[in-house]
């Protein structure tokens, strides 16, 4: 994970921002499996750090406090509506869902019309933009 992230959120968190969910490679092997995908390493990673959250209203999905696989279920459900196979949602913004492309590792936006859009080549670049965003509406 990138350390501009880590700093950020060091610097920015406030209780209850994240989950801090312990989890294991044995979680990231459950719910890949139950996804059918490979999750990129840099998702893992904030998996591992965070378990869910974000700061400054970002909502970025994972595992619970319980260790429900948020995005598990969520992109579950999605796939119910024609969500393709090889997107996990990481996050809902209503009109559209913010997705990785496993296949790829780009995060994408859907929508529930079929209508995919790319919008950065990593989870990174992602996570790095929605946090500036919320910090300058802070």
């Amino acid at each position: 994970m990138n350390n501009l992230i880590i700093e950020t959120i060091n610097k920015y968190e406030q209780p209850g921002d994240f989950t801090h969910f312990a989890v294991t490679d044995k979680m990231i092997k459950s719910a890949e499996d139950a996804l059918s995908v490979k999750l990129p390493e840099q998702y893992i990673i904030f998996l591992k750090m965070y378990g869910h959250g974000g700061i400054g209203g970002i909502e970025v999905m994972g595992f619970g406090l319980t260790g429900r696989m948020i995005f598990v279920d969520t992109t579950l459900d999605y796939r119910n509506e024609e969500l393709p196979g090889n997107l996990v949602v990481i996050e809902n913004v209503d009109e559209w869902l913010t997705c990785i492309d496993c296949n790829t590792e780009k995060i994408v936006s859907w929508d529930f019309s079929g209508y995919i859009k790319e919008d950065y080549p990593c989870f990174d670049d992602y996570l790095l933009d929605q946090m500036k965003i919320a910090i300058e509406n802070m």
